[in-house]
């Protein structure tokens, strides 16, 4: 009988944010980002948002917005699969990581700044690590 047991994870990726997210204002969405599945095909991935530092508000959030793209189209900025990350309080850097299901196509993440406060103008970063589940 099979058993099924977790592959190693893959290398995390480099930072696919760029600056996209540098001085977001409170209550707006990024542009996309693109992140590629559609070679390696992993199932699930963790993606690590990491802030600049910021003091939030008091229930301060961030929603990771993932939409996907068949080969030929693009899915507007809506619908998707979404990710609310509550941010902690006080002033400093802030790191989120979420676990996602990924599908086999090319991926695209916006972030939206619920924070109740402007990110910082700089150190806003975005990580993919994905993995499989390995049968033997």
């Amino acid at each position: 009988m099979a058993i099924a047991k977790w592959a190693t994870p893959s290398s995390r990726s480099s930072n696919i944010l760029s600056t996209v997210a540098n001085s977001l204002a409170n209550g707006s969405e990024s542009a996309v980002v693109t992140y590629d599945n559609s070679s390696s095909k992993d199932l699930y991935a963790l993606v690590t948002l990491k802030l600049g530092s910021i003091t939030p508000a008091s229930g301060g959030t961030v929603t990771l917005r993932i939409t996907y793209s068949d080969g030929t189209d693009t899915s507007d900025k809506v619908g998707g699969d979404v990710y609310v990350m509550s941010l902690t309080s006080g002033a400093s850097a802030k790191v989120c990581i979420a676990k996602i299901n990924i599908q086999p196509f090319s991926l695209r993440f916006s972030i939206v700044n619920n924070a109740g406060v402007t990110f910082a103008a700089s150190g806003n970063e975005l990580y993919v690590r994905p993995w499989n589940e390995d049968v033997t």
